[in-house]
Order: structure tokens, then sequence, then C-alpha cells
């Protein structure tokens, strides 16, 4: 499905300002956003968020993001597969030699050329 990109930048705006996604939903079916497209795109966060555990909070300027791997062993003391600067926008990839560190790393960089336009 194809989603309206206005859709996408308004939910993202949404869960910046620390709304959950049951909020997001209802904010943006109140807006008149195509029903079909709210649930697809709410659907379809939900199953990409199962895939990481929440970001940690490394010092007041770092987000450290640990990404759930199908062939990494249960941890129990989870190690963060990147390092965010909030400030700067520099990303740190502690798991380069994982295809999906490098594939939520172009997300990240993704959405933050975006936000630091």
């Amino acid at each position: 499905m194809d989603f309206d990109p206005e859709l996408i930048r308004r939910a993202q705006m949404l869960l910046t300002l620390d709304h959950s996604l049951t909020q997001v939903k209802e904010i943006l079916l109140r807006e008149n956003y195509p029903s079909d497209q709210v649930y697809g795109l709410i659907e379809a966060t939900e199953e990409v968020l199962n895939y990481f555990t929440p970001p940690v909070a490394c010092d007041d300027d770092t987000i450290a993001i640990d990404i759930r791997h199908s062939n990494k062993v249960k941890d129990p003391n989870p190690s963060p597969d990147i390092l965010v600067n909030k400030v700067s926008g520099k990303i740190e990839l502690l798991t380069p030699h994982l295809q999906e560190t490098w594939r939520v790393a172009n997300e990240i960089r993704k959405t933050l050329k975006c936000q630091y336009r």
C-alpha cells in the first residue's frame, strides 16, 4: 500500500511529540485521513517496532538502539547496535557486520536528514 506522504509526516510529528500509537491513530482519523491508510500505517509501525528493544539513553545527548536480530542470542544485558547523538545527528554503528544494523542506520539517516533541513 502506498501511503500519503503528508499522512506519514503528520504521524511522525505526533510520535515525536510523545503521543502513543493509539493516540496517533485517533488523531489522524479525526483529521480525516483515509482510514485504510491510517490503519495500515499504524499496523506497519507496530510490526516494525516489534523488531526493536526500547532505546536506552546513554547520556543526555546520546540514544543507544539495540536491534532484535533473528540470529542473535537472547542476552539478558543487551548491548546497543547503534548510538545516535541527539545534538549533532552523528550515528555510530557498534555492530557494522550485521545487515540489520545498516538498514536501521539508513532509515535513521533519512529521518534525521528531513529533521535537520
